[in-house]
C-alpha cells in the first residue's frame, strides 16, 4: 500500500471545506482544521495544467479532496496535501519548537549528509558534514539527479527529504535506498504531522501548525514566501 494511501485511511472524521486557497507559492485548505502545502506548478508551458472540478472544489469535503494527493497533476496534488494536512489531528504532546535545520547541522556533523530539495543552511551543513550530496529534479552541476539515488544515498547517516516528495510522488522511490541506521528528516510545510511516517523509517517530522487563519489566507493571497507568511508556527516531532 503507497504511503499516501496509509494516511488518507487514518483519517478517522471528515469535514466540510470552509475555505480554499491556492496561491502562487502555498495552498490552503481549511476543513476540521487548516492545512497547508506547497503550491508546486506542472511543466507545461506556463505551468498551466488543468484541476479537475474548479470552481467547485468547495463544495466536496475535504477528504474527497485528499484523493487529489495521488494525481500526476501537481497542482491538484498539492490541493491534495493541503486537504489531508487540515484533517490530521496534531498530537497533544511531543511537539518541539525547534529549527529544523539547526537542528540537522548538528545531527550532520563529521557525517555523510544527503539532503533532496533546496534547503536553508545548506552551506552550514556542508561546513559540518564530512560529505554533503544534494538530490534535484533538475540538478545543477554539484547536485544529483534522483537516477542516482541507488548509488550514492545507502552510504548517507544523514537523510533530509522535502515533503514537496509527496506532491511529486518521489518519497517512494527514495526511502528503500536509506540504511536502516540513518536520521532522516522530513521537513516543510507540506509535512503531514502523522505517526504513520515513523513506520516507514522517518525519525523526524518538521512542518507547521496554524494558528490564526485570517492571517495566513491573507499573506499567502499576497504572494508570501514562507518567512512572510502569518498565522503559522513551526513544529517538530522526533520519533
Amino acid at each position: 500500500m503507497k504511503i499516501l494511501d496509509e494516511l488518507i485511511i487514518t483519517i478517522q472524521k471528515d469535514a466540510p471545506v470552509r475555505e480554499m486557497l491556492v496561491g502562487v507559492h502555498w495552498t490552503i485548505v481549511s476543513s476540521r482544521g487548516c492545512g497547508m502545502a506547497s503550491t508546486v506548478v506542472s511543466n507545461q508551458p506556463h505551468g498551466e495544467e488543468m484541476v479537475g472540478d474548479a470552481g467547485s472544489l468547495g463544495s466536496k469535503s475535504a477528504l474527497e479532496l485528499t484523493q487529489f494527493l495521488n494525481s500526476e497533476n501537481t497542482l491538484e496534488a498539492s490541493i491534495g496535501l493541503a486537504a489531508l494536512n487540515s484533517l490530521i489531528e496534531l498530537p497533544m504532546k511531543g511537539l518541539i519548537d525547534i529549527n529544523a535545520f539547526k537542528y540537522l547541522v548538528e545531527k550532520g556533523e563529521s557525517k555523510h549528509v544527503a539532503i533532496f530539495g533546496h534547503f536553508p543552511y545548506l552551506k552550514q551543513i556542508k561546513a559540518s558534514a564530512s560529505c554533503l550530496t544534494v538530490f534535484e529534479l533538475t540538478p545543477n552541476e554539484e547536485e544529483h539527479h534522483l537516477d542516482e539515488v541507488p548509488k550514492y544515498l545507502p552510504d548517507a547517516d544523514v537523510v533530509a527529504i522535502t515533503s514537496n516528495s509527496f506532491i511529486n510522488h518521489t518519497l517512494e522511490g527514495i526511502l528503500p535506498h536509506i540504511k536502516k541506521d540513518a536520521f532522516v528528516a522530513l521537513v516543510g510545510p507540506s509535512t503531514p504531522i502523522s505517526p504513520v511516517l515513523f513506520d516507514h523509517g522517518i525519525s523526524m517530522l518538521s512542518g507547521v501548525k496554524v494558528i490564526n487563519e485570517k492571517e495566513l489566507f491573507t499573506t499567502v493571497s499576497q504572494a508570501a514566501i514562507f518567512r512572510q507568511t502569518r498565522g503559522v508556527q513551526l513544529v517538530t516531532w522526533l520519533k
